[in-house]
């Protein structure tokens, strides 16, 4: 009966040993999250009808309580988060790349959610809220917005952002602002010396759309997780290449490919049995970096695709490396 039960315990053990030794599934993990820093600012608006919003680092933001549809005892809270440091766009995993596949260099990333009773809420059809970012952010840059995958991965969506801010005349000496398109500047015009007599408020050189000037951008839709102040890169060449691993220790990688001198990264996450690439953007220097982990160590390879020849096969070289070596990869 001892021998019975030795024998038990033995396979127990055995079968326990082959259980844990099993290799895990990959699950995509933000190997960088912890490196964030930036928080969500918070501003109550209550039942304010108008504020001029300034976020720690410098976004402004024109709120009217009547670009929303709401009762007059409901209360407003804005979500802010200012992220014009690239390394904190890369600790969150929030990409440059367009839904076309286009590579973009960031000037900054932005969170902007309004609420109300703890729900998001959206502007009224037809209006628009006004931005206005550090000075010199617009600088030859568009503004995008995110699109989000099921497997939450960020590209983005350009804006249309055909319009102006313009002084218009209504009569007995009242001026008003109003957002009105470009193409109907000269119309507007027109009616203000119409109606006054006076162009004095009208200032055609902050309403030229050159991009040294502009310093404001207008969303019609704000119920996206992200706004992006963004250009394209100037692309040498694409890259198609496959990565092989030999080691059994790992079902998948966390991919980044990061580009020297730019503002940029795309992401991938990727089984093993998914390594081909194919039309990686490729500029000066472009850097893969891979990252795996088991258990609780993380295994990295750092490759020069710019040396990478177009369709061929390249042999990963995982290595161990400490949570606190991570950045210096990027």
């Amino acid at each position: 009966m001892k021998l019975q039960y030795l024998l038990l315990v033995s396979l127990t053990i055995l079968l326990f040993n082959c259980k844990t030794d099993k290799l895990k599934p990959f699950i995509p993990k933000n190997h960088l999250e912890s490196f964030q820093t930036e928080k969500s600012q918070f501003f109550d608006l209550d039942t304010l009808g108008f504020k001029k919003i300034i976020g720690k680092h410098g976004t402004q933001i024109i709120y009217h309580r009547d670009l929303f549809d709401l009762k007059e005892t409901d209360t407003i809270q804005l979500e802010l988060i200012e992220l014009y440091d690239y390394n904190e766009i890369l600790y969150r995993n929030i990409q440059t790349l367009t839904t076309d596949n286009k590579l973009l260099e960031t000037s900054g990333v932005l969170k902007i959610v309004f609420t109300s009773n703890g729900k998001e809420i959206k502007l009224k059809k037809g209006e628009k809220l006004i931005v206005y970012p550090p000075k010199g952010k617009l600088k030859d840059n568009n503004i995008f917005l995110s699109k989000t995958d099921s497997l939450g991965n960020i590209k983005w969506d350009i804006t249309n952002q055909d319009y102006n801010l313009f002084s218009i005349h209504l009569g007995g000496g009242i001026w008003a602002d109003k957002i009105i398109k470009t193409d109907s500047i000269e119309y507007y015009r027109r009616m203000n010396i119409k109606t006054s007599g006076s162009e004095t408020f009208n200032s055609y050189s902050s309403l030229a759309k050159n991009k040294e000037n502009v310093d404001s951008f207008i969303l019609d839709n704000i119920n996206t997780n992200w706004v992006n102040i963004d250009k394209l890169v100037n692309i040498n060449s694409n890259l198609n290449f496959e990565l092989t691993s030999t080691s059994d220790e790992f079902s998948g990688f966390d991919i980044y490919v990061v580009y020297k001198n730019f503002a940029s990264f795309i992401y991938y996450s990727r089984f093993k049995s998914e390594l081909i690439f194919n039309d990686i953007p490729i500029t000066e220097e472009t850097f893969m970096i891979v990252l795996c982990q088991k258990n609780n160590e993380i295994f990295h390879d750092r490759l020069l695709l710019n040396n990478i020849s177009n369709n061929s096969k390249i042999s990963l070289n995982l290595k161990k490396i400490s949570k606190e070596k991570l950045k210096s990869l990027f």
